[in-house]
């Protein structure tokens, strides 16, 4: 394989890694956003809710890793 290639292929990944951190960021904050319709018990204590609050500090950690390893992707 070229290197000429190889250039094609990093653009490639590249792009698909800056869409894949507007999706993470995108779900982020619509769980958020859905978080913050709800009371701080209810946020606590309603199962479903904890789940939510669970899966949105995973998509976080998620940007805060991809966002430290490659700062240009933001």
């Amino acid at each position: 394989m070229s290197t000429e290639s190889y250039s094609s292929l990093i653009g490639v990944v590249v792009e698909k890694l800056m869409k894949t951190h507007k999706e993470l960021q995108f779900n982020y904050e619509g769980l958020n956003a859905l978080l913050s319709g709800h009371t701080e018990e209810e946020r606590g204590s309603v199962p479903e809710l904890i789940t939510i609050a669970e899966l949105r500090d995973g998509y976080l950690e998620l940007l805060q890793s991809l966002e430290r390893r490659f700062p240009g992707v933001k």
